[in-house]
């Protein structure tokens, strides 16, 4: 029996709020703009605000994608019907124009969305302990990684932070076609425990994807918290 250890990517092994304000903090700096915790609210307010008044979001391959992950992601090779493809390309730009304007600035969109996909993707760095612990975690486990969003995005992430050769089946609920934490995700999951593999644990940041997830399997549950660090995840394996 080949147990199997099923981990979230987003602030589990790499940050992804804390990043998302750090790079929109450091676009307004290269525009002179205050960046203060306020500018950068108004700008994720923006971002939040030009999402969500699009109406192609709901599509399958794109539904789990945070408005802050849109000012990244590229979504013009995504399965998806042209017509939604065109809806979602240059999201980022307009986005950047409308928070531009709430902050009295005339900066151009173009290049601060240009700017900020450069040092957001410059901030997709491993949490401390995350590579030491998922080598720990391998020499007696498979190790998957299960997460939300859109593929391109979340596989340019995970190849970015240079962990993607660490995990033997990646579950991105763009391609699976179900969120994570769904009955369909699980059933995938499940679906691809052939050949004698077993969950030994899910492993998450969120009491509500992750956790569902863990759940809908039947599969016991590590959150990842401040208190409870990465790098402690491996004591778990001692039921084995």
């Amino acid at each position: 029996m080949t147990p199997v250890v099923i981990i979230d990517l987003d602030d589990c092994l790499i940050p992804d709020g804390t990043a998302a304000r750090a790079a929109i903090a450091a676009v307004l700096d290269e525009f002179s703009i205050t960046a203060d915790e306020q500018a950068v609210d108004t700008v994720l307010a923006a971002a939040r605000r030009e999402w969500r008044d699009n109406r192609r979001v709901t599509h399958r391959e794109v539904e789990r994608v945070a408005s802050w992950e849109a000012l990244w992601a590229d979504f013009h090779d995504l399965p998806m019907p042209q017509e939604v493809v065109q809806a979602l390309v240059g999201n980022d730009v307009r986005a950047w124009r409308l928070a531009l304007d709430d902050l009295g600035s005339t900066a151009d969109a173009t290049t601060a969305a240009q700017a900020f996909r450069r040092l957001r993707s410059a901030l997709v760095i491993p949490f401390p302990g995350v590579e030491s612990a998922l080598d720990s975690l391998g020499e007696r486990h498979e190790l998957w990684l299960a997460t939300d969003g859109c593929r391109s995005l979340q596989r340019t992430k995970l190849l970015l932070s240079g962990l993607a050769d660490r995990f033997q089946r990646v579950f991105v609920s763009g391609e699976v076609g179900h969120p994570k934490g769904t009955a369909g995700f699980t059933d995938a999951v499940r679906t691809a425990l052939a050949d004698d593999r077993t969950v030994c644990f899910v492993v998450g940041d969120s009491v509500t994807t992750d956790l569902l997830l863990a759940e809908t399997g039947g599969w016991p549950f590590v959150r990842i918290t401040g208190e409870v660090k990465f790098a402690g995840a491996a004591a778990f394996c001692r039921c084995l």
